[in-house]
């Protein structure tokens, strides 16, 4: 045994030293082990060690659906991650969190309820007795660096398919929300493909067809294509109008348009200003007593 864990008996004279810290326990076979009092950080670690790997798997997940542009889903969480743990979504999301804004410079942000569009739906919302939803139950990843970090030569497209396919696309699906968004959140669909034509994008965006560009935007949340057909009996054509999805309000947003049309007109003055507040809906700002801006 070595002399550090080696046990001395006590004479008659001397009492037993005692170490409040750490206590020395013979085993059976004689040999002794070093027990420390802190007994509760032993029934801690596993569970804390536990959580730890399980909201790495969570981080795990949220990358490999942002990575596709797929919703991560309240409920594929609890199936493809926690399993049993589903009651501890609220501990493991948070450890998640944490670790997503520290290393990856990410945060996982509740997507927004689908708005009611049709004057239909806003009369049944509005007839209806049940609560609205405050949450949607899908996520996306948005990046918590600062502006001066996110610029194009810091942040480049994926590479996947191609660096060009990707800045494309990115490029083309913020024009739309954009042309959406300065035409009052709804835009008709001839209107729509005049702007693509002047564009010469109504056909193809790079090699493939714009048709089917636009099915991959709404199926990914940048768009609501809708389809308003006319009442039973009536004659006439069906009318598409095309909204901004929860994936476009999220990750684009108004500073997203604001920052587009900027960066089209090249520069920004006081004209422009007024006329994109104008457009977008926004009121002009003013400074109150402080200096701080108002809406």
């Amino acid at each position: 045994m070595p002399p550090s864990r080696r046990r001395t008996r006590p004479t008659e004279h001397e009492e037993p030293e005692e170490d409040s810290t750490q206590l020395t326990q013979e085993n059976g076979d004689g040999s002794a082990e070093e027990a420390t009092g802190d007994e509760g950080s032993e029934s801690e670690d596993p569970n804390r060690a536990a959580d730890e790997q399980l909201a790495k798997k969570l981080v795990r997940y949220a990358l490999s659906c942002e990575y596709s542009r797929t919703p991560i889903r309240r409920d594929g969480i609890k199936e493809r991650v926690l399993g049993n743990q589903g009651r501890a979504f609220k501990r493991i999301f948070a450890l998640a969190q944490k670790q997503l804004r520290t290393i990856w410079g990410m945060e996982l942000r509740e997507l927004p309820v689908r708005e009611k569009m049709s004057l239909q739906e806003k009369r049944q919302a509005m007839k209806s007795n049940v609560q609205p939803k405050t949450g949607s139950g899908a996520y996306i990843l948005t990046s918590v660096l600062p502006a001066a970090y996110r610029s194009a030569a810091i942040i480049a497209p994926s590479r996947i398919p191609t660096v060009e396919a990707e800045a494309t696309y990115l490029a083309f699906y913020t024009m739309v929300v954009s042309l959406i968004w300065l035409n009052a959140n709804e835009l008709s669909e001839p209107k729509l493909m005049l702007y693509l034509t002047r564009l010469n994008a109504n056909k193809n965006v790079v090699s493939e067809a714009t048709e089917l560009t636009l099915k991959r935007m709404e199926r990914q949340g940048y768009v609501v294509r809708k389809v308003d057909r006319p009442p039973v009996g009536h004659e006439g054509e069906n009318t598409v109008t095309w909204h901004i999805g929860p994936r476009g309000r999220e990750e684009i947003g108004l500073d997203g348009v604001m920052g587009f049309v900027r960066e089209v007109y090249g520069e920004s003055n006081d004209d422009l200003e007024k006329k994109l507040r104008s457009s977008l809906g926004i009121k002009q700002t003013r400074e109150d007593a402080d200096g701080d801006t108002i809406m």
